[in-house]
């Protein structure tokens, strides 16, 4: 990256994320794009995006069958890349898991269409029989072709049929006891980092995606008196003391901004970006926490307590999420809105 600076100073190479973007990806040529983006260098975008799109000009330049390539432009124009929405540096998503996920994507899709050409068929003509087939002998890239599949089928390419794969809540193998064991050993563990022990906390007893807790905002905390709160979703939560106690420091000791946005709870080290979702399960593991397992079981237990209404609100959950999770849990709220409402005073 230094001589793409020297370049970009001597005039040789234009000042322009898609400049970087061309540069072998590598963690520093992700920093210099956020670095350039948070001095106000170079205009707001999201980088992850860019780098896609030259990814993309590369590997269709591959492909030896020019009515692919074409239709995979377009595939790519219309679906996958404007699902990079977000600016890079204020993204609340972690877009390098969607940027390698896309280019699997692509790739797939490009698979079966070459698979297809080599059987004397395109997607006007295949059986569907044949397509499942595929499906079934390419496992989980076989069943991630549906969007593909269903995109191609609106503009009338196709006559076949794709389903989305069933999502399953599954089993956890964690118990409670061991879930809030491992909260007690993450509230004493001054050997650990506190973005580790406050991210586990959160994950552990709320039952929070570890992506949407590094996504948290500063102003999500709001502090009254000797009480915390958080904002997980649309109603604030009051931490327990020891925990907010933990949060506060985590305010006290955030790391300065290059400018005075520094708008995340967990700053990242790269500029305007916040931290990574490895940052935090990486410590935690060789303590043998299961945060995946450990979630499960609090968004069980949350859900058999609480009505789904009230789940999403604090939680800040989708409600189709917080009924299934509460079918899960083997809870029947079906009677909460009749008791709410004849419980009211009059």
């Amino acid at each position: 990256m230094a001589r793409v600076v020297h370049d970009m100073a001597a005039g040789r190479t234009p000042i322009s994320l898609l400049s970087v973007a061309r540069v072998r990806a590598t963690g520093a040529s992700g920093y210099l794009a956020a670095l350039l983006m948070e001095a106000g260098v170079v205009p707001t975008e999201n980088f992850d995006r860019i780098r896609l799109e030259v990814w993309e000009e590369e590997y269709f330049g591959t492909l030896p069958n020019p009515t692919h390539r074409s239709l995979l432009k377009q595939y790519a124009a219309w679906i996958v890349n404007p699902r990079f929405t977000d600016a890079g540096h204020l993204s609340t998503k972690d877009e390098s898991l969607r940027h390698r996920g896309s280019k699997a994507h692509l790739i797939a899709v490009s698979e079966l269409l070459s698979t297809l050409d080599s059987l004397n068929l395109d997607l006007g003509t295949v059986p569907q029989r044949t397509f499942d087939n595929y499906v079934a002998t390419h496992g989980r890239t076989g069943k991630q072709l549906t969007p593909f599949i269903r995109w191609a089928r609106v503009r009338g390419l196709t006559r076949l049929h794709s389903e989305y794969q069933q999502s399953h809540l599954g089993t956890s193998s964690a118990s409670d006891d061991e879930r809030w064991a491992w909260a007690k050993d993450l509230l004493t563990a001054e050997d650990l980092g506190l973005n580790a022990r406050i991210g586990g906390l959160l994950s552990l007893i709320y039952g929070t995606a570890l992506t949407r807790v590094v996504s948290l905002r500063r102003d999500a905390v709001k502090l009254d008196g000797d009480s915390t709160y958080l904002s997980l979703g649309t109603e604030p939560i009051k931490l327990p003391e020891v925990l907010g106690s933990l949060v506060r420091r985590l305010l006290d000791t955030a790391p300065a901004s290059l400018h005075d946005n520094n708008i995340w709870l967990f700053k990242g080290q790269r500029a305007g970006r916040h931290l990574t979702t490895a940052a935090i399960r990486g410590p935690l593991a060789p303590r043998g926490i299961n945060l995946r397992s450990a979630r499960n079981v609090a968004l069980m237990i949350l859900a058999r307590d609480l009505p789904p209404s009230v789940l999403a609100d604090l939680l800040g959950i989708s409600i189709y999420a917080a009924e299934r999770w509460s079918t899960h849990s083997g809870h029947d709220w079906a009677d909460y809105p009749r008791v709410r409402i004849t419980t009211e005073p009059r």
